[in-house]
C-alpha cells in the first residue's frame, strides 16, 4: 500500500484530463483510447478506498488490488510516454521558414522514425483498457460497493507564519511523574565507583521513551551527572555509529577511528573519571552493553548510571538490570485526561461533557497505551465534540482488523485510516527512511513531490501544499516534531507508526538491508538501503521485474559498480545517491525518462553526462558540495520541468546560458555569477536572467562581487521568501574604491520583495547597507523577515535597525569589524517614535566576532527619556556573545527581557554580569576581566571557565549547578569560599535548597589535594551537598556528596 490506490488513481485520471486536450497526443493519435482509459479508471476510482479497506480483513482482494496498481503504475508511465515522444515529434514539426523544403523531408524522416513509439504506446493503452474491462467484471463479483463521501476530505490549510514553534508536551500526570521520581532517586541515591544499569520495560507504545526522557532531563539528573548520553540503539544499530555517538556526546574526538579496537579505548579516555549518565533507548538485544560499552565504561574508573528501555524483560536481565520498572497502562482516568488535554481546549468543559461517555468507552479501547491515545486524538480532534462522529469512531471496523499484526490494530490504523488519502501515501513514504532517524521537512516535501503523492490545488505552490501535509501529519500525532528544531523543520516517526507504515507497504516496499531478500515484496517499487555493500544482491529482481520507482541510499551506500545495473531501472521516478564516492554518473543516465528527483550531494561527480538533458520530467536536482564538479552541460537548461536546482558550496566557474527558459524553477540554491573572464569565453546565465523566473521562492547567488550596476532587481520576484547573497573575501588592503561603490550600488539595486521572510548577506565589503536596510524603510519593506544573517560584512560601520521588524525571531552577526558601537539605531526607534517595543518577537540573538565593538547601549544616555516608555526584547530566550574583546558592559535594559539563557566567551573587557531576573543558564569563557556576578535571582546553571579575574557571586539563590574550571588555582579560591559560607548559611530559607547544588572543578593537582580529606580545603568541601573535582593532567579526581554520605578519589595526597 506504498501506493494508496485512491490517492494514485484519482491524480493519474487528473494528469489524463489534462493530457487529452494536449497537442502530443493529437501528435501520436491516441486521443481515442486515452479518453477510454481515462473513463474507465474515472468509474472504478469510485470503489478503491472501500477496496483498499476491506483487503485487510478479506484476503480475497488481494489479487484484484494488485492486478489495478500493476493497472495504475503503468497508466502514469504511458502519461509520461505520450509527453516525452508526442513532444519529440512536435519540435521536428516546427521548422523555420527559410528551411521548409529540408523540413519536409525532415517531417518525413521523422513521421517514419516515431511509428515504433506510436505503435507502442497505443498498443500499451489498448492493453490497459482490455485490462481495466476484465478488472471492473471482477469488481461486480467481487460485490465492491462505492466509497462514502468521507474521502472527500481535505487537508487544513495553516498559516506557518502563526503556527507555534513550541514543541508539545505530551504526557504529564501523577503517573508519570511519580514513576519519574522513582527513577532518579534510585538512580541518584546508588552511590560507588561503578557501572549500574536500570532499565524501563513495557509493550510498544506505552511510554518507555516519554518517560525515560523525563528522567534524562530532570534537574537532579542534570546536577547529579557531568556527562549525559542519549542513544537510540534500535534493531539494526551500527556498532562504529553507536561507539563514535557515546564518544562525542561526551566530549571525546575519535578522529578519523573506524574499527571497535580503536574506537574503545577512546571512549574509555572520554569518560574517565567522570560521573555519567546514560540512556539507552529501545534496546532490542542486549550485546550493544554486554560485548560494546561496558568494557571500556567499567574500566574508566567513572560513575556510570545506565537507563535503558526495551519491550523485553529479558533483555534488561540479560544485560544485568538492578532495578526494572514495568511501566503500567495509564489507567481509564488517566486515559481520559489525556484526551481531553490533546482534544480539547481550556474552558470547553461543556464540549467535554457531552462526549464524556463516548470517550470513556473509546479511551478503554486504547488499552491505556499513550500512543494509541495520541493517535486517536489526532482523528477526534478533526470531529469536535459531534456526538455522532464520535460514535463513527468507536464503532469503527479498524478496531477488529484480523489481518494486522496485534500491537498495529485499534487506534493506530484507525488513526491512518482517517487520513485524506492523499496524506495516506506520505505517511506510509516515511517508513523508506531509516529507523530513529531524523527526517527532514525540506526533503520529504521533494520527494512526496517528485512521486507524484501531491494534489495540486490552484495557484498554490505544490510544495506548500506538500507542507501542509506535513503539517496534518504532526498534528494528528503520526509524525512527531524533532524538539532539536524549534521550526518543526525536522520530524521522527515513532517505531509503531514506522512498524505500521512498513507493515501496509510491503507488497511493493524494500527498506534495510540488501542482502537480505528472502522477504523482497513480490514486485519491487520502492527499495532504500542502509547498508555499505553493493546492490548487486537485488540487481537481478530490479532487473527482471523493471519496475522499481524509487532507489534511495543512506550512510554513503554505493549503488552502481557498472552501468549496466541502470538497465532495470527505466520507470525510476525517483534516485538519491549522496555521499558517495562515485566519479561519474553512465551516459544510460539518459535513459532513465520518468526520472523527477536526482540527489547527488557530496559526491566526488566531476562531469554530468550530456545525456542528462535528455530528463525531461527532472523536477529536483541536488548537486550540493560536489567539490570535484566546476561546469554543468549546456543541456541542463532543457530541463523546462525542473523545480529545484541545489548547487551550494560546489565550486562551478558559471551557470550555462538559459536559465530564465526554466519557468518552473522556485528553488535555486548557489546560482554562480560568471567571472568577467569568462564571458568573453562561454554561453552563461547573466545575473539578470534571475528577474524573468517568477516563480523563485528560495534564491541563493554566489561570487556577487563579479556583478555590475544595472544587472539584476528582485523586487518583482512576488514569491521569493528565502535570499542569500555570498561575496567571495578580498583583501582590505588591495580592494579598489570603485569595487567598494560598485558592490554598494549592485545591493541597492537588488531591492528584495516585501514577502521576503529569511535574508542572509555575507562577505559583502561594501562601507553601508542599502537603503532598504535602514529606517524608515526597513519595517516596511519587510514585514514577514524572520530570520537575518549579517555574515563577515566586514566594512559596515553600522548595524542595521533591526529592531523595527515585527517578526525577527533570529538575528546572527558575525565578523562586523568595522562596528565600534551599536546603539539605540539598533533598535529603529528613532525614526518610529509609534513604535514602543523593539525586537518584539526576536528570540534568538547571537553576535560573533565583532572584534573592535567597545560599547553596546539601548540609548540610556542618549535618550533617556525613550528608554522608560520602551519595551525591549520582550520573548529573547537566548543571547551568544563570543570574540568581541572590546564590549566592556551589557546594555542597560536587557533586564526587561525575558531572556533564559547568556553565553559570553572572549569579551576580554567586560567586568560584571548583573540584573537579569529571569536568566537561568549562564556560560562565561575566557573573559579576561570580569570581575562580577550578582543579582541573578533564576539562575539554576553557572559556569566559569579562565576567567582569572574573577572575585564576586552574590544574590543568586536559585543556583543549582556551578562549574569552574581554572588551570592555574592551587586552591578554592576566597569569591568561591565566601560564596559557600552564604550559600550554608542560607539553605532551607527561601530559594536555597539543601541538597540540590553540585560543585564540578578543573585545577592543578595542588588545589585537587587541598580537596581532599584531611587537605586544606577539607572543611569547605565538606559543606558542600554534591562536589566533583579534576586536576587538568586528567589523572587525578575525587568525588564527594554530603547526604549520603560518599567519598571517592584515586589521587594519594601528597605530604
Amino acid at each position: 500500500m506504498a501506493m494508496v490506490l485512491d490517492a494514485f488513481v484519482g491524480i493519474c485520471v487528473d494528469k489524463m484530463t489534462g493530457l487529452i486536450t494536449e497537442k502530443v497526443v493529437m501528435v501520436l493519435g491516441v486521443k481515442d483510447d486515452l479518453k477510454r482509459l481515462q473513463r474507465r479508471m474515472t468509474r472504478i476510482h469510485k470503489f478503491l478506498e472501500a477496496a483498499e479497506r476491506r483487503r485487510l480483513d478479506d484476503p480475497t482482494l488481494d489479487h484484484w488490488v494488485a492486478e489495478l496498481k500493476d493497472v495504475a503504475y503503468d497508466a502514469d508511465d504511458i502519461i509520461d510516454l505520450c509527453r516525452v515522444h508526442g513532444a519529440r515529434l512536435l519540435n521536428d514539426h516546427r521548422p523555420s521558414p527559410p528551411l521548409r523544403r529540408l523540413a519536409c523531408f525532415n517531417f518525413l524522416f521523422s513521421c517514419l522514425s516515431s511509428v515504433p513509439h506510436r505503435y507502442q504506446i497505443g498498443e500499451s493503452i489498448r492493453t490497459l483498457n482490455d485490462k481495466l474491462e476484465e478488472i471492473d467484471k471482477d469488481r461486480v463479483l467481487l460485490n465492491l460497493e462505492e466509497s462514502s463521501i468521507r474521502g472527500q476530505q481535505i487537508v487544513t490549510t495553516v498559516n506557518i507564519r502563526q503556527t507555534s514553534s513550541m514543541a508539545e508536551f505530551d504526557v504529564v500526570g501523577e503517573e508519570i511523574e511519580e514513576a519519574t521520581n522513582k527513577l532518579v532517586k534510585l538512580i541518584v541515591d546508588e552511590q560507588g565507583n561503578t557501572c549500574r544499569v536500570s532499565a524501563i520495560t513495557g509493550m510498544g507504545g506505552i511510554g518507555k521513551t516519554t518517560l525515560a526522557q523525563k528522567v534524562f532531563n530532570n534537574k537532579k539528573i542534570m546536577a547529579e551527572f557531568q556527562v549525559r548520553i542519549w542513544v537510540c540503539v534500535s534493531q539494526t544499530y551500527n556498532e562504529i555509529d553507536v561507539l563514535q555517538q557515546v564518544i562525542r556526546a561526551a566530549g571525546g574526538h575519535h578522529g578519523e577511528a573506524r574499527i571497535k579496537s580503536e574506537l574503545q579505548p577512546i571512549l574509555k579516555s572520554a569518560v574517565f573519571g567522570k560521573s555519567v549518565f546514560l540512556v539507552l533507548d529501545d534496546v532490542w538485544r542486549a550485546d550493544v552493553w554486554l560485548s560494546l560499552l561496558r568494557n571500556p565504561l567499567r574500566s574508566a574508573e567513572a560513575m556510570v548510571r545506565v537507563l535503558v528501555t526495551t519491550r523485553d524483560e529479558n533483555v534488561a536481565r540479560e544485560m544485568g538490570a538492578v532495578h526494572i520498572h514495568r511501566v503500567q497502562q495509564l489507567s481509564n482516568d488517566a486515559s481520559w485526561a489525556m484526551l481531553c488535554r490533546k482534544v480539547f481546549n481550556e474552558g470547553q468543559q461543556e464540549e467535554i461533557s457531552n462526549v464524556f461517555d463516548i470517550g470513556l468507552l473509546i479511551v478503554a479501547r486504547c488499552c491505556g497505551l499513550p500512543l494509541a491515545i495520541k493517535a486517536i486524538a489526532g482523528v477526534l480532534s478533526k470531529k469536535g465534540s459531534n456526538r455522532k462522529e464520535w460514535e463513527k469512531v468507536l464503532n469503527n471496523e479498524a478496531w477488529s482488523m484480523s489481518r494486522l499484526p496485534e500491537e498495529l490494530r485499534g487506534a493506530l490504523y484507525l488513526s491512518f485510516d482517517d487520513l485524506p488519502s492523499p496524506l495516506k501515501q506520505c505517511f506510509v513514504y516515511c517508513s523508506l527512511f531509516p529507523e530513529d532517524e531524523s527526517l527532514s521537512r525540506s526533503d520529504l516535501v521533494r520527494l512526496w513531490v517528485a512521486e507524484g503523492f501531491v494534489k495540486e490545488q490552484g495557484d498554490a505552490f505544490i510544495e506548500d501544499t506538500a507542507k501542509e501535509y506535513y503539517g496534518e501529519l504532526i498534528r494528528r500525532n503520526l509524525l512527531q516534531p524533532d524538539p532539536m528544531h524549534y521550526d518543526e523543520s525536522e520530524c521522527i516517526m515513532h517505531d509503531l507508526m514506522r512498524s505500521l507504515a512498513k507493515f501496509l507497504s510491503q507488497d511493493e516496499t524494500f527498506t534495510g538491508n540488501v542482502t537480505n531478500t528472502a522477504a523482497s515484496p513480490a514486485k519491487l517499487r520502492r527499495l532504500a538501503v542502509e547498508n555499505q555493500e553493493t546492490i548487486s544482491t537485488v540487481a537481478s529482481l530490479v532487473v527482471e521485474q523493471k519496475c522499481l520507482r524509487t532507489l534511495l541510499a543512506f550512510h554513503g551506500t554505493r549503488l552502481f559498480d557498472n552501468s549496466d545495473q541502470l538497465a532495470g531501472l527505466t520507470r525510476l521516478r525517483v534516485l538519491r545517491i549522496n555521499s558517495v564516492d562515485i566519479n561519474r554518473l553512465p551516459n544510460s543516465i539518459g535513459d532513465l525518462i520518468h526520472l523527477r528527483y536526482l540527489d547527488l550531494d557530496d559526491t566526488d561527480i566531476e562531469e554530468l553526462p550530456e545525456s542528462i538533458g535528455s530528463l525531461t520530467n527532472l523536477q529536483f536536482l541536488n548537486l550540493r558540495a560536489c567539490e570535484f564538479l566546476t561546469k554543468l552541460p549546456d543541456n541542463i537548461m532543457q530541463l523546462h520541468n525542473i523545480r529545484r536546482l541545489g548547487l551550494y558550496n560546489t565550486p562551478l566557474r558559471f551557470i550555462p546560458k538559459g536559465i530564465k527558459n526554466l519557468g518552473k524553477l522556485n528553488d535555486l540554491s548557489g546560482f554562480v555569477v560568471a567571472d568577467p573572464g569568462e564571458q568573453s569565453k562561454v554561453g552563461y546565465s547573466s545575473l539578470g536572467e534571475l528577474g524573468s523566473l517568477h516563480q523563485l521562492r528560495m534564491l541563493s547567488i554566489a561570487k556577487l562581487e563579479r556583478a555590475q550596476k544595472g544587472d539584476l532587481s528582485l523586487a518583482n520576484l512576488s514569491h521569493l521568501v528565502d535570499l542569500k547573497l555570498f561575496y567571495s573575501k578580498v583583501d582590505a588592503l588591495t580592494v579598489k574604491t570603485e569595487d567598494i561603490s560598485r558592490v554598494e550600488n549592485v545591493l541597492e539595486e537588488l531591492c528584495p520583495p516585501h514577502c521576503l521572510e529569511e535574508l542572509c548577506i555575507r562577505k559583502y565589503f561594501g562601507h553601508r547597507y542599502p537603503t532598504w536596510m535602514q529606517s524608515p524603510s526597513f519595517r516596511a519593506h519587510f514585514p514577514f523577515l524572520t530570520t537575518l544573517e549579517l555574515s563577515k560584512n566586514k566594512f559596515c560601520t553600522q548595524l542595521p535597525p533591526a529592531g523595527e521588524l515585527p517578526q525577527l525571531k533570529l538575528l546572527f552577526i558575525k565578523r562586523a569589524d568595522a562596528v565600534k558601537r551599536i546603539g539605540p539605531e539598533f533598535l529603529g526607534i528613532g525614526t518610529h517614535p509609534a513604535i514602543r517595543t523593539a525586537f518584539p518577537k526576536l528570540e534568538i540573538l547571537k553576535l560573533y566576532r565583532i572584534l573592535h565593538l567597545e560599547e553596546w547601549t539601548f540609548g540610556e544616555t542618549e535618550e533617556a527619556q525613550v528608554l522608560p516608555n520602551l519595551v525591549l526584547l520582550p520573548r529573547l530566550s537566548s543571547l551568544e556573545i563570543e570574540d568581541c574583546p572590546m564590549l566592556a558592559s551589557l546594555p542597560k535594559g536587557l533586564e526587561q527581557s525575558s531572556m533564559k539563557r547568556l553565553y559570553i566567551a572572549g569579551a576580554l573587557s567586560l567586568k560584571a554580569v548583573s540584573n537579569l531576573p529571569n536568566l537561568t543558564e549562564l556560560v562565561l569563557i575566557g573573559n579576561a576581566s570580569l570581575e562580577t556576578i550578582s543579582h541573578l535571582p533564576a539562575l539554576q546553571v553557572l559556569a566559569v571557565i579562565s576567567c582569572p579575574a574573577f572575585k564576586l557571586v552574590e544574590k543568586v539563590d536559585a543556583l543549582q549547578r556551578l562549574n569552574l574550571v581554572d588551570h592555574f588555582m592551587e586552591a578554592i579560591p576566597e569569591w568561591l569560599v565566601k560564596f559557600l559560607r552564604e550559600r550554608k548559611a542560607g539553605e532551607g530559607e527561601g530559594e536555597v535548597s539543601a541538597d540540590d547544588f553540585l560543585l564540578e572543578m578543573l585545577c592543578t593537582e595542588k588545589a585537587l589535594w587541598g580537596c581532599l580529606k584531611g587537605g586544606s580545603d577539607w572543611p569547605i568541601v565538606e559543606t558542600i551537598p554534591s562536589f566533583i573535582a579534576y586536576d587538568n593532567v586528567g589523572k587525578g579526581f575525587m568525588r564527594y556528596t554530603r547526604s549520603p554520605f560518599y567519598y571517592y578519589t584515586n589521587v594519594i595526597m601528597a605530604n
